[in-house]
């Protein structure tokens, strides 16, 4: 029978393994990321699972902002080219879609950053530049779940530092959120 402290005790193990992870983190990447956002025609964010969910949560975050941030897939995002960026969120780093994704967004002249938890990503040939998430987990659903909630912890505070660099406030941000719920 489960209770109440096993489930704690798993929790803070999960919550232990996040921080390690956070303070291993490439924060000079993601700063220059945070850098780079503004500057871009596009910004599209992709992954699959929950890789995927993390992606689409950060292009909320960049649509609050005032970015263009789009969901490949969906009915309403444009054509990539020049001047576009994709980010790609993938735990192994060998995600079919996402390598799929990842290749023909270079194809079309995007720049392409992979978000990855693998050192051996497959995705180096069409990449720009890798993220490296250390996790140190052997176990592949714990890996995946401290690598999905590190990154997304690291890109929302991408998304703090943005939304201070363009001067973004509580106002603009309430005009910018779904209302339509």
């Amino acid at each position: 029978m489960l209770d109440k402290t096993k489930i704690e005790k798993e929790g803070y193990y999960i919550l232990d393994k996040i921080k390690s992870s956070m303070q291993l983190a490439p924060w000079d990447m993601f700063i220059e990321l945070a850098n780079t956002l503004p500057y871009m025609r596009h910004t599209f964010v992709s992954g699959a699972g929950r890789s995927g969910l993390v992606a689409r949560s950060f292009g909320m975050r960049l649509m609050h902002a005032g970015l263009p941030a789009f969901i490949p897939g969906e009915t309403v995002t444009p054509a990539a080219g020049k001047g576009d960026l994709l980010v790609a969120i993938t735990c192994t780093g060998k995600t079919g879609y996402t390598r799929y994704l990842a290749g023909r967004a270079k194809e079309l002249g995007a720049k392409v950053i992979i978000i990855t938890a693998s050192e051996e990503s497959s995705l180096k040939d069409v990449s720009d530049k890798i993220i490296y998430i250390p996790v140190n987990e052997k176990d592949i659903v714990l890996r995946a779940a401290i690598f999905e909630h590190t990154t997304s912890l690291c890109l929302d505070a991408l998304f703090n530092v943005i939304s201070k660099k363009l001067k973004l406030n509580l106002n603009i941000f309430r005009e910018r959120h779904a209302n339509l719920e």
